[in-house]
């Protein structure tokens, strides 16, 4: 199996010689269109991640893998000292799968579990082989988990939630039985006798004897969950089981139960472990409290982290716990003592990724939101800043004295970032069943955010919310689009003009005819109008305004258009963009990015003018929609290359 080994002396983020900055930088595209001399200016990699699912300890050392593939379609796998958090190796993997899910280690070898991949691979530390060894599923398995006991690997696999075992020396496979109607067989732990498997909801627990047989139903003695098991062990016979909202165990026949409920601020435990002193210990996922299991409750020992989920519990010698973090985090702590974190997104393990926003400020930074984490440009200088944030940054806007605010997925809440120290403080939750900020717009006159979202999944109506800066007081409207999504915003003078979604956020399909667009008053947060102004779209995706011409983009149809004349109250103008995106303008001009297509376009201001296409097939870099960054002159806009930060220059206006 082809291997790229690589051993890095340093690490680093997106700064200094890791960013190919300058005019002299080789063009890695050319535009074509109405202007063939437009080429985009590379400036490297706009974002790395350090998203991990699979994490394995051997001896002194730490494994990860690459949640998701790197750009060249590999999977990253890093080593890492436990003691230092210093970076021993990373290898690209050449395995063909959606990225990493599982790892287990059987202290000379690490097992990787693939998202999607009908093998589990077997790599040597030692050597760097890697070979596909043993074939444990279809092409389309995910290993949810994997554990070491004895002779033998077991593991819990998706979407068919079956336990099966392997035998470590020549890899035959043994397979104990489904747990339940979940897809999802979440968590496995073993002792001498027994191999227990339990399941996402509808959540199932069964017990198998070690070397076979029928499976005995231990379901009873759990509690009600809608994620069902997360993560269990085993230990002296007594099984611990992370159940919703409780830490639940009982001896092997269901004898001694005790529930133990977890603290609401805490959500959920995802990880729970024996550590070198026998204690059993349990990790949560939000606040990243840290708790020892005690014989009727749960007792604090610490706090590593914040707001992350986690991927490993494990005991180190001496008493010390090792934990990672989804996030790329590595960290260890003394049960009730200090603890120390590694961020291995700047030790050599950060891969690029798709991003989630950008916008550029006035401070000649460019900001670009990536996967639970913010990356702040300085393009000419070649540097850059990466930091931390709780979620997915769907959405920015900068506001008074260069304050950035944010819209965050999947909490739903907004924060502001200070520009210079990059300190964060939550102004709020959306809440009103909303999920997704799709646009934020400053209102400085009335000191105020604009905020259009999306609903939850299986919800149809969307919201403007009014925050008010003075007090962070928040002032929900799910009814200027009713059962649609409020899919964008945009504010011209003192209105505000709105585009629907019927689709709502993840459900079966619509439950009104057509979508709408709305106009508001933002200073009296009155509605002034609502229209179907094409009373055959099921979905709008961008909205612009230049002067009295209203721009929309359908979604279905997807890349349709119209411009609708504000005064006369009908549309001027329409076609087809081949795919939907963002609208943006600058100096009176109107431009498109799409998906599908990838193209930028202009777009004609006068009825009888035409589309024209600045740059094509433009290689994708947006998980979202692509957005437009235009420079203080309007004759260049950032965006993305690929997974690099670019800058696009834009023709003269005619």
């Amino acid at each position: 199996m082809p291997l790229n080994r690589r051993s890095f002396l340093v690490g680093g983020c997106l700064t200094g010689a890791a960013l190919a900055v300058g005019a002299g930088s080789a063009p890695a595209y050319a535009g074509s269109g109405r202007d063939d001399t437009l080429t985009p200016t590379s400036f490297g990699p706009a974002s790395l991640t350090a998203a991990v699912r699979g994490a394995a300890v051997i001896g002194d050392s730490v494994f990860i893998t690459s949640r998701f593939n790197t750009p060249e379609s590999k999977m990253r796998l890093g080593e890492f000292d436990v003691n230092t958090g210093e970076m021993r190796s990373i290898d690209d993997l050449t395995i063909p799968s959606n990225g990493g899910q599982k790892l287990a280690a059987d202290g000379r070898y690490v097992y990787i579990g693939p998202a999607g991949s009908a093998h589990i691979y077997r790599f040597d530390p030692q050597t760097g082989e890697l070979i596909a060894w043993a074939r444990a599923g279809g092409s389309t398995t995910w290993y949810y988990d994997m554990v070491v006991h004895g002779e033998h690997l077991y593991i819990g696999t998706y979407p068919d939630c079956t336990v099966k075992r392997i035998r470590l020396s020549d890899a035959t496979i043994q397979t104990y039985g489904r747990i339940s109607t979940s897809q999802y067989a979440a968590a496995v732990t073993v002792d001498d006798e027994y191999v227990y498997g339990g399941s996402a909801a509808p959540g199932t627990l069964l017990r198998w004897p070690k070397e076979g047989g029928a499976a005995t139903n231990l379901t009873a003695y759990l509690s009600s969950s809608p994620v069902g098991i997360l993560d269990m062990t085993v230990s002296g016979g007594v099984l611990y089981v992370a159940s919703g909202k409780q830490l639940i165990s009982f001896n092997r026949d269901g004898s001694g139960r005790v529930s133990r409920d977890i603290p609401a601020e805490d959500r959920y435990i995802d990880q729970v472990t024996v550590g070198g002193d026998g204690k059993v210990y349990a990790l949560t996922r939000l606040t990243t409290n840290l708790y020892e299991v005690t014989a009727d409750g749960l007792s604090k020992v610490g706090q590593p982290l914040a707001d992350v989920e986690n991927q490993l519990l494990a005991p180190l010698p001496g008493g010390d716990l090792l934990g990672v973090s989804g996030l790329g985090h590595v960290w260890k702590a003394t049960p009730g003592g200090a603890a120390t974190v590694w961020q291995t997104a700047s030790r050599g393990f950060g891969y690029p990724e798709t991003i989630q926003s950008m916008m550029r400020h006035t401070r000649n930074t460019v900001w670009v939101g990536g996967h639970y984490a913010m990356t702040v440009h300085r393009p000419e200088a070649g540097t850059s800043t990466r930091f931390d944030i709780n979620g997915e940054v769907k959405a920015m806007a900068e506001g008074k004295a260069g304050t950035v605010y944010a819209g965050l997925y999947p909490s739903a809440q907004i924060v502001s970032v200070d520009p210079d120290s990059f300190e964060i403080t939550g102004l709020g939750l959306l809440g009103n069943e909303q999920l997704r900020t799709k646009r934020i717009h400053v209102d400085q006159p009335r000191n105020q955010l604009l905020v259009a979202s999306s609903p939850q999944t299986t919800k149809h109506t969307g919201a403007l919310t009014f925050i008010d800066l003075a007090t962070n007081s928040f002032d929900t409207h799910r009814e200027f689009l009713p059962e649609q999504s409020v899919m964008d915003v945009v504010v011209q003078g003192t209105t505000a003009y709105l585009v629907g979604d019927t689709y709502g956020e993840g459900t079966g399909g619509p439950i009104r005819k057509s979508a709408q667009v709305a106009a508001v008053d933002i200073v009296t947060r009155k509605l002034l109008w609502r229209e179907d102004i094409k009373p055959d779209w099921l979905s709008y995706e961008s909205v612009y305004v230049v002067g009295n011409l209203l721009y929309a983009m359908g979604r279905r149809p997807r890349g349709a258009w119209f411009a609708y004349d504000l005064i006369s109250r009908t549309i001027v103008m329409e076609g087809d963009l081949g795919g939907y995106g963002q609208f943006n303008g600058v100096d009176g001009r109107v431009f498109s990015w799409v998906h599908w297509t990838n193209d930028i376009s202009e777009l004609p201001t006068v009825p009888g003018g035409e589309v024209s296409t600045l740059y094509d097939n433009v290689p994708r870099g947006w998980y979202n929609n692509p957005s437009f960054n235009f420079t203080p002159d309007g004759r260049a806009t950032w965006g993305m290359l690929g997974n690099d930060l670019a800058r696009f220059p834009l023709p003269k206006a005619d």
